[in-house]
């Protein structure tokens, strides 16, 4: 989901080399979601402006002609971009399965062609994928990451396991990041009410199933919660799952949202709780923070990097919705509690994880590899 926070301009003055008319071309995914978010944050924020970007879009929702025509057009722009020498610099967005393997298809052309490549993996699922093929397919992964000019990754974690299946890739660490709100426009807090707040794809790998039966246990101790669950995905059977439980009183299945409705959500919650079980560095935890909100997920990708246990919300491993039950009780009945860990997720997002800490970051690799070129 792309960041809606209102956004400024961070002021950061490349070199000639970033202003020269050579242009970077971007490769990622037209579909909702956390990739894309990260690339609609770094347009919002002037990196598209500063470093003349074009955006070649790989994929999209919608039938297979769709996609295989759109994934075709922006191969032919790059390859039109690099006979022409248009290129000084190849930023390719990646996840897992086919995503990894399209991506690879773009990188490869722009190395041959003596470009540098950013490969930028935002995967969640990334060990998993590579563990899963056969042999000779683990090493052309390797190999593939290996001719890289460098390999973003979202956490040291994600840092360490590109190591060991690449050892000769060179590997940055570059986490997401998001825009700061303003706070004086959180909603009053309902001192009757809970609100917690789960916005992604809903569905196993977010930990959706396991958090409504930790809901339903909650219920007993603490009527006062109300979940409200945003995304697109498994709706229906969260739904029937709900009933089954019932549970209905207590949770709204919102569907996708975005927009003003999604920061209505966010100035409302009162907790984020996000029991996934796979992650890179989730964008939704990084929004939720930055509005002050504790958070409540698991030890899972790049999460433990971002949320310190018992400062800025609570851990929980994932699959235990017992112990994702009793994180979410303790957090509903000590207010005061989740002052304090709000107030400590804020911080640290400014920290290490908004733009004034992230883009100048981005912008100095640019620099570098745009003056190799």
């Amino acid at each position: 989901m792309a960041p809606m926070q209102e956004t400024h301009m961070v002021e950061v003055q490349p070199s000639a080399a970033g202003r020269r008319q050579r242009r970077v071309a971007m490769i990622c995914t037209g579909a909702r979601g956390g990739m894309r978010s990260v690339v609609e944050g770094y347009r919002a924020d002037g990196l598209f402006d500063r470093w003349n970007v074009e955006l070649l879009e790989s994929h999209a929702e919608g039938g297979l002609g769709l996609r295989m025509g759109l994934a075709f057009r922006s191969l032919m722009r790059l390859l039109w971009l690099l006979l022409t020498r248009q290129v000084a610099l190849v930023h390719c967005h990646a996840a897992m399965r086919g995503s990894f393997w399209r991506k690879s298809i773009f990188a490869l052309l722009a190395r041959g062609a003596g470009v540098p490549v950013l490969f930028h993996l935002h995967g969640s699922e990334m060990q998993g994928f590579v563990g899963s093929l056969p042999a000779p397919l683990r090493r052309l992964v390797g190999w593939i990451l290996a001719r890289q000019t460098s390999v973003i990754v979202l956490s040291q974690s994600w840092a360490t396991y590109v190591k060991a299946i690449a050892p000769r890739a060179k590997v940055e660490i570059l986490h997401n990041y998001v825009a700061l709100p303003d706070l004086s426009t959180r909603a009053p807090r309902d001192v009757g009410r809970v609100n917690l707040l789960f916005l992604g794809l809903v569905g196993h790998r977010k930990g959706v199933f396991d958090l409504l039966p930790a809901m339903a246990e909650v219920l007993k101790q603490h009527p006062s919660v109300h979940l409200t669950l945003g995304g697109n995905g498994e709706v229906e059977r969260a739904r029937s799952l709900v009933q089954e439980l019932g549970i209905a009183h207590a949770v709204t299945l919102a569907g996708w949202v975005g927009g003003e409705d999604k920061l209505r959500y966010l100035r409302c919650a009162d907790v984020y709780v996000l029991p996934s079980h796979n992650e890179g560095l989730p964008m939704s935890l990084l929004e939720a923070m930055s509005w002050g909100v504790p958070v409540i997920s698991t030890r899972v990708g790049g999460i433990p990097e971002l949320v310190r246990d018992g400062e800025d919300g609570l851990l929980v491993n994932a699959g235990n919705p017992q112990a994702l039950a009793a994180a979410i009780g303790h957090l509903a009945g000590n207010p005061a509690e989740r002052e304090r860990m709000g107030a400590c997720a804020r911080s640290r997002v400014e920290g290490g994880f908004s733009r004034e800490a992230v883009l100048p970051r981005l912008d100095a690799i640019y620099e570098m590899f745009c003056k190799a070129a």
